[in-house]
C-alpha cells in the first residue's frame, strides 16, 4: 500500500509564513511569503540567521519545522499556510 508524502517545501499558490513561536504560542517574529516563494530558501535563510545568533537546531527541519534552544530557552520555526495573526477559531464544532 503506498503511503502519501506530504511536501511541505513544494510550490505553493497561496502565501506561506515562516513564523518563531516561544513554548506558550507567543509570536516572536512571522515573515509573509507569497505565492511561488522558495519555502525551501526562506526557511533556510532563516535557520542560518538564528543559528549565526547563537540558537542550535534540536532536530531536522524535514517536515517543515523545527525547535531550537539557546541557553536553555526553546522556540519553534515553522513553516505554515495559516496567517498566525489570525485569531479565528481553527477548531471545528458540530454545535455551532
Amino acid at each position: 500500500m503506498a503511503r502519501y508524502h506530504h511536501d511541505v517545501y513544494a510550490s505553493a499558490n497561496t502565501p506561506r509564513y515562516v513564523v518563531v513561536f516561544d513554548l506558550q504560542w507567543q509570536i516572536i517574529e512571522c515573515e509573509r511569503l507569497g505565492a511561488a516563494a522558495d519555502l525551501r530558501g526562506a526557511m533556510t535563510t532563516t535557520i542560518d540567521r538564528l543559528v549565526g545568533e547563537g540558537w542550535k537546531l534540536e532536530n531536522t527541519v524535514k517536515f517543515g519545522f523545527v525547535f531550537l534552544n539557546r541557553s536553555g530557552i526553546r522556540r519553534l520555526l515553522i513553516l505554515t499556510e495559516r496567517d498566525p495573526l489570525d485569531r479565528r477559531s481553527q477548531a471545528f464544532s458540530p454545535f455551532k
